[in-house]
């Protein structure tokens, strides 16, 4: 291949002359490059953050071949020479300097011609590099490592969309392994972005960024991506403490065979619904739909066809698929309601709370507990009597056993939960090879984390005991913040016993972690460092964007870039699931609201 055609393969043809100034050492990035380009209208319109440019390193040979060091550009500015630098001198001055910098900004569309404006680029590197060979038949030269540093004075090469979109997807090879398309670059639309899909579920991800930033949006996303991108099977647990994802997985509810919405209490539901799918035939109503429609968090967009869900909501309450967690049909022995109920639940294992607590169990079941004794009616209403007897001389500890008050009163007065699903249910259906969706909710955040805290850690002691390790199964936390803080109450210290496990030993078993949250100052410190991919989107407080930076080693530059992002546009950075390891580049993520939007459609429910 001649130089002229490879040129053509590996660069764009922007009308460019620019050349690297100089470089500092950064300890986020390893070197801070600093690149002027000679200004154009024109120019300035066409590169974006996110670019890569190439610029030949000392290892080049000038006779044989040319090594191109390959470098992202994160930071673009115009800049005019004879413009002021700050507003303290004499205004009529000012004001004039502006004027006649505004005329050389667009004069110069398409060639330059004033040395007193410049573009102003900072980049970091990619840490690869390419060599440009004659010999090279390959359709693009093969990368390598850059262990030398590009040229303070060579000129600079954009590279070409065909050609970065092999970069930035480096050594992920769509057709022999399993990955997901999570959206395009930025800057081009024509360059896919893919995640290799192990990565991204067993060594946790985390989506950080501020109200309006598309968090849920991206959520939703990834769990319907994750759905169908494995042959053998992909578990997803969404924990809505909103209870905003049976909006925003409609789709895959309706269309995953294995999709559930478990709400923990029945409180979760409107009465009239609990009531219409708690038989032994439900019948669902459009009125009984359009009333659960009515309760459903919807964003702005899907608010307004509000009244398009009622179909899918009446499919979904009619198959079953939305259930409430049975506490009490494994219950069966003295010990079950102890253990279901587990009064020690939020204490520590040492301290007076926790002898007490022991002492109140061993008074009122000790007779029963620990021999195989059959729970009945009678023996329930019995030790009902006797616990309500010990908490009324010890009345802080109700709020613990207010789980074991509850089983008891279930089986006294129980009636039968057509609509339920046990625990052990549950475990199985995580267990298959077949995806499943579950989107968990409850009208009590408590009674939620309690849940899974439940749920995690008998799934996670499940595998362990079993050594099983497929399929993946990923527990998604958003609004992670009430989850997994820094300073947990009762029931938090739950959601972050799981979380912690998780994050820590649930990759040996096909076990992952996902975290969405605006605010991560609060976050848990060590498990907010476990995540290895990250999406960063705008995070206006300067706390939150240090805790972030210190966590992944992201430098300021990087953040500056997410001040100018749209809704959808995130900040992508992985150690593992992106072809390029711990480099940030900017996405543009799929919008959950249209795929729903699509999915009426070809239903026929929307023109």
């Amino acid at each position: 291949m001649n130089m002229k055609k490879q040129e053509e393969k590996l660069f764009r043809e922007e009308n460019l002359r620019g050349q690297l100034m100089f470089y500092e050492p950064d300890p986020n990035t390893r070197f801070r490059f600093y690149l002027w380009l000679d200004y154009t209208l024109d120019l300035i319109n066409k590169i974006k953050e996110g670019d890569l440019v190439g610029i030949p390193n000392f290892a080049s040979d000038p006779v044989s071949e040319i090594r191109y060091s390959i470098l992202e550009l994160t930071k673009i500015l115009p800049y005019h020479y004879a413009m002021p630098t700050d507003l303290k001198g004499f205004p009529g001055f000012l004001m004039e300097a502006v004027k006649n910098a505004a005329i050389d900004w667009t004069a110069q569309h398409k060639e330059s011609t004033e040395e007193t404006t410049k573009i102003f680029c900072e980049a970091i590197p990619v840490n690869l590099e390419f060599a440009q060979s004659t010999s090279s038949e390959n359709l693009f030269p093969e990368l390598n490592i850059d262990k030398s540093m590009p040229m303070p004075g060579r000129e600079i090469k954009l590279l070409a969309s065909s050609f970065t979109q092999w970069i930035l997807n480096y050594q992920i090879e769509p057709k022999k392994e399993e990955t997901l398309t999570i959206g395009e670059l930025v800057r081009d639309p024509q360059i896919e972005i893919f995640l290799r899909t192990e990565e991204l579920v067993r060594t946790h991800f985390g989506i950080f960024g501020y109200t309006g930033a598309g968090k849920s949006n991206l959520v939703s996303t990834i769990a319907s991506k994750l759905l169908g991108a494995t042959k053998t099977g992909l578990n997803i647990v969404v924990v809505d403490l909103i209870g905003e994802y049976t909006g925003l997985l409609i789709d895959r509810l309706v269309e995953t065979q294995d999709a559930l919405v478990i709400c923990i209490d029945r409180e979760t539901l409107a009465e009239p619904v609990f009531e219409a799918i708690n038989t032994s035939s439900p019948t669902i109503t459009d009125k009984i739909a359009e009333l659960h429609v009515e309760t459903m968090v919807l964003p702005k967009t899907l608010k307004k066809i509000s009244k398009t869900f009622i179909p899918s909501v009446k499919e979904l309450l009619q198959g079953r698929k939305i259930r409430i967690y049975d506490e009490i049909s494994g219950v069966q022995y003295v010990d079950d309601v102890v253990s279901e109920g587990n009064p020690w639940k939020a204490r520590r294992k040492v301290g007076k709370p926790f002898q007490d607590i022991r002492n109140i169990v061993s008074s009122v079941f000790g007779s029963y507990y620990k021999k195989n004794i059959k729970i009945t009616k009678e023996l329930a209403s019995e030790l009902l009597t006797g616990l309500d007897g010990k908490l009324k001389d010890n009345e802080v500890y109700r709020n613990d056993f207010i789980d074991v008050i509850n089983i008891l009163k279930s089986i006294i007065y129980q009636e039968p939960l057509y609509c339920g699903i046990t625990l052990q249910k549950i475990i199985d259906a995580l267990n298959d090879e077949k995806s499943s969706l579950m989107i968990l909710i409850a009208h009590r955040p408590d009674r939620l984390r309690q849940f899974v805290h439940n749920l995690g850690m008998s799934l996670f002691e499940n595998r362990r005991k079993t050594g099983k390790i497929s399929p993946l199964a990923g527990f998604i936390f958003d609004e992670a913040d009430e989850f997994i803080p820094q300073d947990p109450d009762e029931s938090q210290r739950l959601t972050l016993e799981v979380a912690g496990t998780l994050a820590r030993r649930g990759r040996k078993f096909g076990l992952g972690l996902g975290i969405a949250t605006q605010r991560i100052i609060y976050l848990n410190t060590s498990i907010m460092a476990q995540p290895h991919t990250y999406f960063i989107s705008k995070l206006p407080r300067k706390s939150d964007r240090e805790r972030l930076a210190e966590a992944f080693a992201i430098s300021d530059t990087m953040f500056e870039q997410t001040f100018k992002f749209s809704k959808g546009d995130w900040l992508l950075v992985s150690h593992d699931a992106t072809g390029l390891e711990s480099v940030p580049f900017p996405i543009h993520a799929e919008n959950a609201e249209e795929r729903i939007i699509n999915f009426f459609k070809q239903k026929g429910y929307l023109k």
